[in-house]
């Protein structure tokens, strides 16, 4: 998978960028020609489109954006969709947790004080966009071509109006929710960072660099949680997705191997018969021959292995 902050990090003449302490800010036009891109980062990025329009697909749910739209979407992984019917011009600024924990304890009164234990947030959250949003955003350009440096106390300070104007803006509730979660003393991210990822082609180092932890420190948290080890939890989640889309869709098995973090079709096709005894396009055809007998097998096979995984 790409890491879409050390890309774009790494590649200052085609991601015009600014940095400012741990922050980056970047503008430019999407080179990328593929229409689907697998990304991950450990960073968390507030994106708008300033002309064109992109779709980001997460585990069951996916947010399409057009001109003049926004987004946040917290660290980790998603499918990155380009249409090529017109140009696609991005801002994106790059936020790291420890400067968004320290912004929000500076304003606390930004978020609401209402009890949030239990609650589920979404890793892609819509942004409404305002006008004044709009002009925050239109007035951090100039300095991207600007022949002179810009004081990063300047950037900085155009980085919080930006934030706390969108955290101000009233359409911008699920943010809120999301923030107040965030900066709760409570807050563990543990599970929904593995859930919210698990059907993307990650290693296990990336999985411990999104929780800030080593990889022994990783795989002995994990085993505390899940009660097993993270390799075989993974391929179960992946397999179990992989079986849904097999049963209840005709995607070509290639996509379905994309769409449930395997590398490639091979790899899935292996991993499948390994678990099943039979390869995906041939279980597939034995289905539809029999479906209400396969189904009931299968069903059942999923449910214990959904069961051993959660246990």
């Amino acid at each position: 998978m790409i890491n879409y902050y050390e890309l774009v990090r790494s590649r200052p003449e085609i991601f015009n960028q600014l940095t400012c302490k741990e922050l980056l800010f970047v503008h430019y036009k999407c080179p990328v020609e593929n229409r689907f891109v697998d990304a991950w980062s450990h960073y968390n990025y507030i994106q708008f489109i300033l002309s064109g329009k992109k779709g980001f697909h997460g585990i069951g749910n996916s947010v399409y954006l057009k001109t003049g739209e926004g987004i946040f979407v917290s660290k980790g992984a998603c499918i990155l969709e380009k249409f090529f019917e017109e140009p696609l011009c991005i801002i994106t600024f790059f936020i790291p947790d420890p400067y968004l924990k320290s912004f929000l304890k500076e304003h606390k009164t930004l978020i609401t004080a209402h009890q949030v234990t239990g609650y589920r947030s979404n890793p892609l959250i819509p942004l409404h966009v305002s006008e004044i949003i709009i002009a925050c955003i239109e007035s951090v350009v100039p300095y991207f071509y600007s022949t002179q440096k810009p004081p990063e106390d300047l950037l900085e300070l155009k980085f919080r109006e930006l934030l706390l104007t969108i955290l101000t803006e009233p359409g911008n509730n699920e943010l809120r929710e999301y923030m107040q979660n965030f900066s709760s003393p409570e807050y563990d991210p543990f599970q929904q960072v593995m859930e919210d990822n698990c059907l993307f082609n990650l290693k296990l180092t990336d999985y411990g660099r999104l929780l800030n932890m080593s990889l022994s420190s990783f795989k002995r948290h994990f085993h505390v949680v899940y009660k097993t080890n993270p390799g075989q939890w993974l391929l179960d989640q992946k397999l179990n997705h992989s079986y849904k889309l097999l049963m209840n869709t005709s995607k070509p098995i290639s996509d379905i191997a994309f769409e449930s973090g395997f590398e490639d079709s091979t790899h899935f096709s292996h991993a499948f018969k390994k678990r099943f005894g039979i390869s995906p396009l041939k279980y597939r055809k034995t289905v539809q021959q029999q479906p209400l007998l396969q189904n009931e097998l299968i069903y059942q096979n999923v449910e214990l292995q959904d069961h051993v995984a959660g246990s």
